[in-house]
């Protein structure tokens, strides 16, 4: 029995002959189950696969009633307890088939033979796959495409330009924003002698990336379309590699090494065992290895060295195959898919070193057949499709072997049995046998067996264990046990820090002695090869060397010292974070006045320089996180709290680093907590308050606002209640609850007013002004947002300040006044760039282009609306991005480009829709009910505006008295 998914299902017998048609449903049950062949599929996936969100109330006995028919028609489908599954292999499904002769094209060197096979492989396509199951069929359409690559790249090799000329055209103009395939088709071009057309190719892109995305096309495009214009033969783009040295003294292994070098060359291997066992060596010994199979490029990624974010290392990943900079996008789903199109059609290795956790992988995981992942964790592999390759320790042989090689033959053979006794007790572990080697190695005079009788005496229970990490502990015991006091007590201050990177101006402070004694008290710790430097002045200690530091520093029994040493820690990191929020925001440095309370120690001069703000930030990042959480963990719980609020004004809030300021907050909440401290947890749940309305998160922001609200009334505190009322008002508001934001904004207003907090009420009154321009309360608004300005501008605030002038000339643009409105507008944006606030200018960039849209100046609308979107997209702003999609189809349709239009509105819709902000969906239906207009579709303008009008109408917003003009406003030619 044969079964095609790969277009209309389809079943044959074993003769051949085409079963009956399958009802609809069961087709795409059917399709389901053959996808996952060999394997059960729970009853709740066939159910979300077949009938998505519209899954009737009997859902599971319209399954049953289905599977039986396909039992009726013979299909082999098996109840199991978890679900189905369909009893067949995979050679009797045509997509496994299909990605079975595609693994075997990308093992083939011979380009004919290889332009053969694909050639069968995409013969088994008849049309959409999957039953018409998106989810299914996407990924598979994604095999096809790279497959057609692959194929193109053939023909290409052979010579036959000419002869994919149209196929690529077709690709192009089915994906146009892929580089990729306008890569091929330029080569195409140029290898058939039409070098003007594939010039015309990269002027088109080019024309087509600034004018959606805003950005330029990527190094290889570039360099192609050079090689064209000056008539050079164009070469094939630069392979990179990054893979460290191979391992020179690499022993053992020889099994997993044939299993890692000669099974499937694609998908995933998942190297596992505990810390110390080599699973970074064999992962690099076999790369070197495999290097020559994947032509396309060997990628190495240290996530120890990384912050523990998928976002972090897809950007590391993606600069290294040279995106730039400015096309990665900041969202992770976004970056992923540029990752995952990146890899299309290239035979590509990559290795993921240091995996903590299943989420931080999942993401870096390439879609695309013909690459090849190695990972290396402590974990059991979260992927079921991963192949698991687990490392137990050295045999005796093996780790003998390899002490052998840093020691030389001569040495062991001269002490066999001692040197069985050092490897076992090591635990035959490879990092532990490595560092013990060394020590000898360094110490030519001391016979194998003394280091027996150190091991034997300092830790009796070593012969004991076999994968756990105390043989790696008792080898370094051995380092620090050479270490005087000094370097010691250095040692445990690093592990009660427990950070694995500090800069070196850090290192007087934790071992509270001066800058030249710490540097030189380093030095022996990294002479003894407990410390690494890593770059100028900054030290790194290896996980493992970490962990052992930590437990010696916890062991100690006087905790003051250890104590005050993490304290003195905070306290410059504090001084320096402070420093910048009092040149930032000189009003909020002296209203929350942070400093470590109770700290008299001396602290050291080295405030960040204003030019280096956001490079020292962003280097030291990871360690001013960890010195909030650690402080937390010791019970530091208000010098956690003031740090993790000072990063907030600092750092977090001015570039949306989220997961800084989530992490910090909630550990020093968790802290804050604990102690009691009951005005600190309202603090901070409002900070986590504020996080979220950032993050376009507003449910989960109204509840932390509401939280903190009620504690500080419990407190009697009157400027932390209207801090929270104000946040209430910022929620309410977005979510078009106008009336309950206007009421909250009011109050919180008449309260700061009484406390005489200047800012606190500019903010309010900025917030009450929007309200109203929402309500057309225009001249209330007007006076509101004047008076927000000159209340900003008295306490110094040029952030509050721009807000106020916008929201000024947003008042006279919703009022059909575009002078006044360009003429605020245009100062809030110049302001807003002269300051270097990314987001804030993307903002007024946004509300001026929109006010030149309106009075025909599409020119300079859309170099606005260039300089907003990649803020927007850089910063990991929803609403944003979301707003200028729409400003966009706004230019589109008063340019007429009513198709491009329609595009651009949907995505902006799809962004309102994800942050179920009904208000903004509305408005962007009118703007799509407009284009539709203009082409002609009434139907669909219709739709679109009857919606809209429902919506607007339920939530009282200025435009639901304007329904009846909507063609005035629509920026569209729109017949009498």
């Amino acid at each position: 029995m044969q079964f095609r998914i790969l277009g209309p299902v389809e079943v044959s017998d074993d003769d051949g002959d085409l079963l009956a048609p399958l009802p609809p449903k069961a087709g795409r049950i059917l399709a389901v189950l053959a996808a996952d062949c060999g394997r059960v599929v729970p009853v709740d996936r066939l159910i979300d696969l077949v009938w998505g969100e519209r899954a009737p109330t009997q859902a599971r006995k319209s399954l049953q009633v289905h599977i039986s028919g396909l039992r009726r028609a013979g299909v082999p489908v098996e109840h199991r307890t978890a679900g189905y599954r369909l009893d067949a292999d995979p050679d009797q499904v045509d997509a496994h088939v299909f990605r079975g002769l595609v693994a075997r094209a990308g093992e083939t060197a011979d380009p004919a033979e290889r332009r053969a096979v694909l050639g069968e492989a995409l013969a088994l396509w008849r049309g959409s796959p999957m039953a018409g199951i998106d989810r299914l069929g996407g990924p598979m359409e994604a095999q096809r495409l790279a497959a057609v690559e692959d194929a193109v790249d053939a023909d290409l090799a052979l010579g036959h330009h000419a002869e994919v000329v149209d196929l690529l055209s077709g690709l192009v103009e089915e994906h146009p924003l892929s580089e990729r395939l306008r890569v091929r088709q330029m080569r195409a071009l140029a290898g058939s002698g039409h070098r003007a057309e594939a010039m015309k190719v990269f002027q088109d892109t080019r024309r087509l990336l600034v004018d959606e995305l805003g950005v330029e096309p990527g190094p290889e495009l570039q360099q192609l379309y050079r090689a064209v214009l000056q008539g050079d033969e164009p070469e094939e783009p630069s392979r990179r590699n990054y893979l460290p040295r191979d391992v020179g003294d690499f022993t053992g292994r020889a099994d997993e090494l044939t299993r890692l070098t000669e099974g499937d060359p694609h998908g995933v291997w998942w190297i596992e065992g505990a810390p110390g066992v080599g699973k970074s060596a064999l992962a690099v010994h076999a790369a070197h290895r495999l290097a020559a199979r994947y032509p396309d490029g060997q990628l190495f990624v240290d996530l120890h060295a990384l912050p523990s974010t998928p976002g972090a290392a897809l950007d590391t990943l993606l600069r290294a195959i040279d995106v730039p900079s400015v096309r990665i996008p900041a969202q992770l789903d976004e970056r992923a898919a540029l990752w995952r199109a990146q890899l299309t059609g290239r035979r590509v290795l990559i290795v993921l070193d240091g995996v903590s956790s299943a989420a931080q992988v999942r993401v870096l995981l390439p879609g695309a057949p013909g690459c090849l992942t190695l990972v290396t964790s402590r974990l059991r592999p979260a992927d079921s499709q991963a192949r698991r390759l687990t490392l137990d320790v050295l045999t005796s042989a093996e780790a003998v072997a390899l002490l052998a090689d840093i020691l030389g033959d001569d040495r062991v053979a001269e002490e066999p049995e001692a040197a069985l006794e050092v490897a076992r007790l090591c635990g035959h572990l490879p990092l532990a046998v490595r560092i013990t080697g060394a020590r000898l190695a360094a110490r030519p005079h001391w016979p194998v067996s003394r280091l027996v009788s150190r091991l034997s005496d300092e830790r009796g229970r070593l012969d004991e264990l076999v994968a756990d990490d105390l043989a790696v502990r008792g080898s370094l015991e051995l380092s620090f046990r050479a270490l005087d006091e000094p370097a010691r007590r250095a040692y445990r201050a690093f592990g009660f820090l427990d950070h694995p990177e500090v800069p070196a101006d850090l290192a007087s402070p934790l071992l509270g002695v001066p800058e030249r004694e710490a540097e030189d008290v380093l030095d022996r710790l990294v002479d003894a090869r407990l410390l690494d430097v890593t770059g100028e002045g900054r030290y790194r200690m290896h996980d493992l060397v970490r962990i052992h530091a930590r437990e010696l520093a916890e062991a100690e029994t006087a905790d003051s010292g250890r104590l005050t040493a993490v304290r003195r820690v905070v306290a410059e990191c504090l001084a320096r974070v402070d420093g910048c929020v009092e040149r930032l925001m000189p009003a909020v440095s002296q209203v929350r006045g942070f400093r470590v309370q109770g700290y008299f120690g001396e602290l050291h001069d080295h405030p960040v320089p204003p030019a280096e703000r956001d490079a020292w930030f962003a280097v030291e990042e990871p360690l001013l996180i960890k010195v909030v959480e650690r402080a937390a963990e010791l019970g530091f719980a208000a010098d956690a709290c003031d740090l993790a609020e000072a990063l907030v004004f600092a750092w977090f809030g001015l570039r949306n680093r989220y997961d800084g300021w989530e992490r910090t907050h909630r550990a020093a909440l968790d802290a804050v907590v604990a102690a009691g401290d009951r005005r600190r947890e309202a603090v901070l749940r409002c900070s986590l308050g504020q996080l979220q309305y950032k993050r376009d998160e507003f449910t989960e922001a109204g509840l932390w606002f509401a939280a903190a609200g009620a504690l500080y009334v419990e407190l009697g505190d009157r400027r932390g209640e209207a801090i929270a009322l104000n946040g209430e008002g910022m929620v309410t508001r977005e979510r078009a609850q106008y009336h309950h934001a206007l009421a909250a904004m009011t109050r919180a207003r008449d309260l700061l007013a009484e406390l005489g907090d200047g800012e606190g009420v500019a903010h309010s009154l900025y917030g009450i002004g929007s309200v109203q321009r929402e309500l057309a309360r225009d001249e209330e608004a007007l006076h509101n947002l004047r008076a927000a300005g000159t209340a900003y501008l008295v306490a110094g605030s040029r952030r509050g300040e721009v807000l106020a002038v916008r929201g000024i000339g947003l008042v006279h643009r919703a009022r059909g006044e575009y002078a006044e409105a360009e003429q605020y507008l245009r100062r809030a944006h110049e302001t807003a760039s002269a300051l270097g606030d990314p987001l804030v200018s993307s903002y007024t960039a946004q509300s001026l282009a929109k006010a030149c849209v309106r009075t025909g100046r599409f020119t300079e609308a859309a170099e606005l609306l260039a300089e907003a979107l990649p803020n927007c997209r850089e910063l990991g702003d929803r609403f944003g991005l979301a707003l200028v999609r729409r400003t966009i189809g706004e230019l589109h349709l008063a340019s007429g480009e009513v198709d491009r239009a329609v595009v651009v509105l949907r995505a902006a819709l799809a962004g309102w829709d994800e942050l179920d902000l009904p208000a903004w969906r509305a408005r962007t239906l009118r703007d799509l009910g407009a284009a539709h207009a203009a082409s002609g579709d009434a139907a669909g303008a219709a739709h679109c505006w009857s919606e809209a009008a429902l919506l607007l109408e339920g939530l009282g917003s200025r435009e639901a008295g304007e329904s009846a003009t909507w063609p005035r406003w629509s920026c569209a030619p729109v017949s009498p």
